[in-house]
């Protein structure tokens, strides 16, 4: 179906007026920097992953961390001890404000309190990673959310080894980035349904015996007259 006036498609309609307001150009731009950022994490952690020293993957995760200055002959060791705080970390701080009803940040992203689509992707994400590696996640070395009684599963990267440490980081860092991507897309999607519906409809106007076909611009034009 044409427009009457302008002789145009729905398509060519929403591609000539239904251009990207600038809330959705930068979050266009965040999502862009988002994706670079954990393709670059999965390269690196996966590096980690095959790059420990046989000698090393036994000992106690946290207590390589602790001790960090001291396993300089791994090479990757300050970034590894600084993903930790950022992402595992991060993601169980964030977990835990947003639950407090308590604005939360991940990253460059904020959740407000109000905003309970938000603040679901945030919780889902954390819940649902806590329940299929079977631990918390919260401040680690030394940090803990509860006593160790009372805790339903262990916190973070308590009881394992390095190579499992690095392994549960590499995850948890992928989650941190698909969390954010996911609150991303809820913010374009949101932009979006702000902006009119563009498109070319059926309409009957004065003096006309019958529906005529209109775009949403001609038709907004002709009502103005």
């Amino acid at each position: 179906m044409k427009c009457w006036v302008c002789g145009r498609t729905p398509e060519e309609v929403r591609d000539a007026v239904g251009k990207p307001v600038p809330v959705e150009t930068e979050v266009d731009r965040s999502m862009a920097k988002v994706v670079s950022m954990k393709a670059n994490f999965a390269k690196m952690s996966g590096d980690w992953a095959v790059g420990v020293p046989e000698q090393f993957k036994s000992m106690d995760f946290r207590f390589v961390m602790k001790n960090a200055d001291q396993f300089r002959s791994i090479a990757f060791i300050g970034d590894v001890e600084s993903a930790g705080k950022s992402y595992v970390d991060g993601l169980g701080e964030a977990a835990t404000r947003a639950r407090k009803g308590e604005e939360a940040g991940i990253g460059e992203l904020t959740v407000d309190p109000k905003d309970a689509k938000r603040r679901e992707i945030l919780l889902k994400g954390v819940e649902e990673f806590e329940k299929r590696s079977g631990r918390m996640m919260g401040i680690q070395n030394g940090g803990k959310r509860g006593s160790a009684p009372d805790r339903p599963m262990p916190a973070g990267f308590e009881g394992l080894r390095l190579g499992e440490g690095i392994r549960y980081l590499r995850d948890a860092g992928m989650l941190y980035y698909s969390i954010q991507q996911s609150l991303l897309e809820a913010a374009k999607v949101e932009e979006a349904s702000k902006k009119p519906a563009f498109g070319v409809g059926a309409t009957r106007l004065g003096g006309f015996s019958k529906a005529v076909p209109l775009c949403t611009v001609c038709e907004n034009l002709i009502r103005e007259l």
